[in-house]
């Protein structure tokens, strides 16, 4: 099932396969499907919580869907 948010933007579930759609292939897919995020924290298709120590883009400096910054980008678009 699909879900509107509130910006009007549309998501659908996360699998395996939307995933590998829209991930850059950078690396060599992982097993797991991160789902959701928070902070450092992420969460993957079977619940299990991983810390994000990969310093990824900007989630090392800003973390995932840190507020300020969701209300930041969204005041732009």
């Amino acid at each position: 099932m699909n879900a509107k948010l509130d910006s009007g933007v549309t998501t659908r579930p996360v699998t395996r396969q939307t995933f590998d759609e829209v991930l850059v292939p950078t690396y060599a897919p992982a097993a797991m499907v991160p789902v959701r995020a928070a902070g450092l924290d992420l969460f993957d298709q079977n619940g299990k919580h991983y810390l994000d120590f990969t310093s990824g883009i900007a989630v090392s400096s800003l973390g995932h869907c840190n507020p300020a910054l969701v209300a930041a980008l969204t005041e732009q678009i």
